[in-house]
């Protein structure tokens, strides 16, 4: 194998393990390199195989196999691990391309840490839109696959490099093609669990247009004098045309109908949203979830916890249909 594989198959692999699951990652390399499965770690990573990290590594592994079984509780455990994760995987990284100049290695890190956030985000959007479905019950067992996935990987990264850099490339690859509408999904995870924090201090409710960010607040053109002034909430809709599943922005309701503003790379948009009546509702533990029936689709709102009472805001919401 060119030289150059070897290390690159240990680094996608190992880090695209530690994206999903770090504690089992690091567990299953220490006691496989203490029980001679593997090739000797480089020396940089021999640290992995003392007993004592072996063994913290699986307390938390096994803490993190219990609570990954539990809705809505795992996703908060995933949005924490938001800041543990990637820089783990990154510091892994820096450890396997020990023999290389500092230059390659502080590249090798940056690819680590990035191919463990697209690992990481892409399995935390999958879980929360799996909660937003009807599929929720299959998240423990999708838990269990990441699992048993993320401790072969990183075995396989270490004995047969080859095979996890076909492996883990062709994870990555999927993750960046399906990764847009999971990554919003994490995205809403991340704010719905700030605004439910926000909720225990200070009740929901509509917010005033000054208090829209600027540059989304110069969408709205200023309502007449004798129109209710626009009221706004966090939330996110899917079964818009062009916007995607999970995207994230502002629900607004002016006097001409309810508008839905969101950011872009380039710049902040609006879009229309459907005057339609209101077809089913469900109050969740991180979003409030409202479908909208119109000709043909149905949109879905979701609205965060800091917002007004969800019956306020479905009476809102009937006032402009039709």
């Amino acid at each position: 194998m060119s030289g150059w594989l070897i290390p690159l198959g240990q680094l996608l692999g190992i880090s695209f393990a530690t994206g999903l699951n770090l504690y089992a990652t690091v567990a299953a390399i220490g006691l496989a390199a203490r029980l001679g499965w593997i090739p000797a770690l480089p020396p940089e990573l021999a640290g992995l195989g003392n007993w004592l990290l072996v063994a913290t590594a699986t307390l938390l592994f096994l803490v993190e196999f219990f609570v990954d079984k539990i809705r809505y509780v795992d996703s908060i455990w995933d949005t924490l691990h938001t800041f543990i994760r990637p820089p783990a995987a990154a510091l892994l990284g820096m450890g396997l391309l020990g023999g290389l100049p500092i230059e390659a290695r502080i590249g090798g890190a940056t690819l680590a840490g990035a191919a463990a956030f697209i690992a990481h985000g892409t399995k935390a959007g999958l879980r929360l839109a799996i909660h937003a479905s009807s599929l929720g019950r299959a998240g423990p067992a999708i838990s269990v696959a990441e699992d048993a996935l993320a401790i072969g990987l990183a075995i396989l990264a270490i004995r047969y490099p080859a095979a996890a850099l076909v492996l883990a490339g062709g994870w990555i690859g999927v993750a960046v093609l399906v990764g847009p509408r999971l990554w919003r999904a994490f995205v809403l995870g991340i704010r719905a669990l700030h605004a439910r924090g926000h909720r225990f201090i200070a009740p929901g409710r509509w917010r005033e247009r000054d208090e829209l960010p600027a540059r989304m607040r110069s969408l709205l053109a200023p309502p007449d004098l004798a129109a209710p002034a626009p009221r706004a909430t966090r939330a996110a809709v899917s079964g818009l045309d062009g916007l995607g599943a999970y995207r994230n922005g502002w629900l607004v309701v002016t006097a001409d109908g309810p508008v839905f503003l969101y950011r872009t790379l380039l710049r902040p948009r609006v879009a229309p949203l459907p005057r339609a009546a209101v077809a089913r509702v469900r109050s969740g533990v991180l979003t409030d979830v409202v479908e909208l029936d119109t000709p043909g689709r149905r949109c879905t709102l979701y609205l965060l916890k800091d917002g007004p009472p969800l019956e306020l805001a479905i009476a809102d919401l009937n006032t402009t249909a039709p």
